[in-house]
């Protein structure tokens, strides 16, 4: 609390006057944090129905939101202190990335079966989370243009036939709804 309080310019006496415990701090921070995430990517997800445009509009943002300094900031000291203080990464968890599954499972749902509109949600957010924890550790800089080869390469993976309009093929993909 010191340290916040230092940083913020004011004095641990305020601080706890406003919070009654570090958890309560964080949770704040985080609730901040989050709220300025969904502002940045809420745009994309909500009154959309499922279309690969829209999917590709959601990842990028998702990957640009995530790799922000902030973010990472975030990320590193959820990863770093998880472990020591576990309520610090539960309130993460349920301020931040689950409410970020129920939105893109309720973006998927409005083309997929709620079964399959989950799985994709799990591998979409898991694949993004997972470029950008390369792209944080990887020492060089990535090029430009590599996130959006990188989504691009990722939809064309799903094989989301049908979702173009096309007809589906039974071989390929996620079933379609009758």
């Amino acid at each position: 609390m010191s340290a916040i309080a230092d940083a913020v310019g004011g004095s641990k006496a305020t601080m706890w006057a406003h919070f009654g415990s570090k958890e309560e701090l964080f949770s704040a921070v985080v609730d901040s944090m989050v709220a300025q995430f969904a502002l940045d990517i809420e745009d994309v997800l909500t009154s959309q129905s499922f279309s690969v445009p829209a999917l590709r509009r959601f990842c990028l943002r998702f990957v640009d939101c995530l790799l922000r300094e902030s973010a990472a900031r975030l990320f590193r000291l959820i990863m770093g202190e998880g472990e020591r203080f576990p309520e610090l990464g539960e309130v993460f968890w349920t301020r931040g990335p689950a409410k970020m599954v129920g939105h893109v499972t309720d973006f998927y749902a409005t083309r997929f079966p709620e079964d399959e509109a989950r799985a994709l949600a799990q591998i979409t957010i898991t694949t993004i989370v997972g470029y950008r924890s390369q792209a944080l550790m990887d020492p060089c800089p990535r090029p430009p243009g590599d996130a959006e080869r990188f989504i691009d390469n990722f939809i064309a993976f799903l094989k989301l036939d049908g979702a173009h309009g096309e007809a589906p093929d039974d071989q390929a993909g996620p079933s379609q709804p009758a």
